[in-house]
């Protein structure tokens, strides 16, 4: 409705019956054009500004001279507000680099549009200056819009991801805890079925194997036996693991080389963060545990990489003549989890056969280096540096017309030098708190209301004439500022309402104490009797200075009240939306952590506890069944994972020749 409203203004106001028939018709075709473009400024600002800077430059031009008969002054007044409009809109809409270039743009133009207006006067660079000033504050008003937006869609962004991770909470933890009990048990499991499959095979030709594979079968049980219990326990969520819980890669390929592997690994120097190496840890893990099973004996290369922006992981394993020990183990979840892995990380892993036989594993992850922080960081000082500096352009505006009537008072009166000069630095006092507004409102009225005796300290010492009272009348608009503030910004909120009282309070005694104290010219020829009298007559006034600014006093109190409850009821809106998706979230990530917990007591563990006791017993057949038995367990517990609602999409099975890993 703005364009609407300036329009109409401007045409309400029109001095067409003054102009030229040509000149009228041109003058208000101008005043249509800038409407139309001003309707446009939410899609293209900045066109929108040079559109109106030429209809207000062709305005000038078609009527020159133009006066109208009750605001005298230029015939487009009302539209010449107009490129203030585009430029906020600008400021607001589009970037810092593009408000500064079009700020210096108007400003810059200006100036001939004031020459052919005005001509060349003595009033040209005050004009100047001040049309500058004018352009700087809109301009960190529309900066300050744009932040307020920018803060409105991260709010909605994080709402939007607060919904969207309650919508797939219980399907990503379905995930998470079958790549969990994959890697905790499966590949235990797993090497305990292949090393007694191996002794069984071979007993004849090398009975030592039956001893080892019983030794193997009772540690590696042990270990498995405690993971499940711990999982069943806390079923810890999937934290960042700490650098010493990932064990390193040449430790993961001494475990499978004693199970008979050739294992090279390439590693280079140094520490990966902590959760690329666990997403290298499983991924690795993994890969050498569909070998043993699918290939056993075939020699693996393990080679880990830094590539420009990208840290890349190959697994290479040469196929093998032999058939494999143990077949029937998988479950096709592990090349979903590895790919899992690398995706979480922003990576990507491609498996499959490769050239000359075999079997290859290439994850990439991006490469995160120290310098992105860093990047980060100067950008984040750069937001910051910019917030400041709009925030600090409306405070000097603010500031800036609280000094304004009162200076202009000052100049107006014929004062000596010296008296001037304190009276100034008494108004600067007086107003220079309020650049501290926003982050300390409390000490700014403390400040300000201290600062309102210095106009009865001047009087009282003879440091300011008496003709100079009336230019501190003009300086309650600093009280009315810091009042706001206070309501708005203040700490303790349920205690602002004191702010109103106290600054009206400080004023209206600092004003009756000036009122009576300021010298007269006549001097009085009678004096109150007595301080008795002095203090009625203080009184007095300022209880009728206190009634007169009770209603300003209390309009800014509640204005920054009501903008302050808007604020909260908005923020609290967007938090509550937050929390309340968050917590449904959890709530569901909390019923699949206890369902797979109540899996694992009732259907893996008595046979994952049979593993370590059929081994000291010395019954290798039954440490093989057990542990058969407790990997098809455990694959029917994954398969219900798969089934269980909200419904997702279900997972794929293998899809290439070779065996789905386990």
């Amino acid at each position: 409705m703005l364009p609407v409203l300036l329009c109409a203004g401007q045409l309400a106001l029109w001095p067409g019956g003054d102009l030229p028939s040509v000149a009228a018709v041109a003058g208000t075709a101008v005043i249509l054009l800038i409407g139309l473009a001003l309707g446009l400024r939410t899609s293209r600002p900045v066109e929108v500004t040079v559109a109106v800077a030429a209809g207000i430059s062709l305005g000038t031009w078609v009527a020159p001279g133009a006066q109208l008969v009750a605001f005298p002054g230029d015939a487009l007044l009302v539209i010449s507000f107009a490129d203030q409009v585009a430029l906020f809109s600008v400021a607001a809409l589009r970037s810092y680099r593009a408000t500064v270039l079009t700020l210096v743009g108007l400003v810059l133009w200006q100036a001939p549009l004031t020459v052919a207006r005005d001509g060349v006067t003595g009033d040209l660079l005050p004009d100047l200056i001040f049309a500058a000033v004018l352009y700087v504050v809109v301009a960190a008003f529309g900066r300050r819009r744009a932040r307020w937006r920018a803060d409105r869609s991260e709010a909605a962004r994080r709402l939007a991801e607060a919904t969207r991770a309650q919508r797939d909470a219980a399907d990503a933890e379905r995930r998470r805890l079958a790549r969990e009990l994959h890697d905790v048990t499966a590949h235990h499991l797993t090497s305990i079925v292949v090393n007694a499959s191996a002794a069984q095979m071979l007993a004849a030709k090398r009975p030592e194997l039956h001893a080892e594979a019983l030794d193997y079968a009772t540690r590696t049980g042990r270990d498995t036996l405690a993971a499940l219990r711990e999982l069943v326990a806390i079923m810890p969520l999937d934290a960042e693991p700490s650098p010493e819980s990932v064990p390193a890669l040449g430790d993961l390929a001494d475990d499978f080389r004693q199970l008979g592997q050739v294992i090279t690994v390439t590693v280079p120097p140094g520490r990966l963060p902590p959760a690329l190496a666990a997403a290298v840890h499983g991924i690795a893990r993994e890969a050498l545990t569909n070998t043993l099973r699918y290939a056993p004996g075939a020699k693996v290369d393990i080679e880990l990489r830094h590539t420009g922006d990208h840290t890349e992981l190959v697994i290479d394993d040469a196929g093998s003549a032999a058939a494999p020990t143990a077949t029937g183990l998988g479950g096709g979840r592990g090349t979903d989890g590895m790919r899992d892995r690398a995706v979480a990380l922003g990576g990507t892993l491609v498996s499959g056969p490769r050239d000359g036989g075999g079997w290859r594993v290439h994850a990439t992850f991006p490469h995160v280096t120290t310098a992105t922080p860093q990047i980060r960081l100067r950008g984040m000082v750069g937001a910051a540096l910019r917030r400041v500096r709009s925030d600090t352009v409306i405070d000097g505006a603010l500031v800036a017309a609280t000094l304004l009537l009162p200076v202009l008072g000052l100049a107006l009166d014929v004062h000596s030098p010296a008296a001037a000069t304190l009276i100034l630095l008494a108004l600067l006092s007086h107003s220079l708190p309020l650049f501290w507004r926003r982050t300390r409102p409390w000490w700014t009225l403390a400040a300000v209301a201290l600062t309102a005796w210095t106009a009865p300290l001047l009087f009282g010492t003879g440091g300011a004439p008496a003709d100079s009272a009336p230019t501190f009348l003009f300086t309650i608009g600093a009280d009315l500022i810091a009042v706001y503030s206070v309501a708005a910004r203040g700490t303790r909120p349920g205690l602002t309402w004191l702010a109103p009282i106290a600054a009206t309070a400080s004023w209206s005694l600092s004003l009756a104490v000036m009122v009576l104290t300021a010298p007269q010219d006549p001097p009085r020829t009678e004096l109150p009797a007595g301080a008795v009298m002095a203090t009625a007559s203080i009184a007095v006034v300022a209880v009728l200075v206190a009634i007169a600014l009770a209603l300003p006093m209390t309009a800014a109190w509640l204005t920054g009240w009501a903008i302050r409850r808007r604020r909260t009821r908005r923020l609290d809106h967007e938090h509550h939306g937050v929390a309340t998706a968050l917590a449904q979230a959890a709530a569901r990530t909390h019923e699949e952590r206890t369902r797979v917990a109540t899996g694992l007591r009732d259907a893996v563990l008595h046979h994952a506890a049979e593993v370590p006791a059929a081994a000291e017993a010395g019954d290798l057949p039954r440490v093989l069944t057990a542990a058969r038995q407790a990997l098809t367990a455990m694959r029917a517990l994954l398969d219900g994972l798969g089934r269980t609602p909200p419904p997702t999409a279900p997972t794929p099975g293998p899809h290439r020749s070779r065996p789905g890993p386990g």
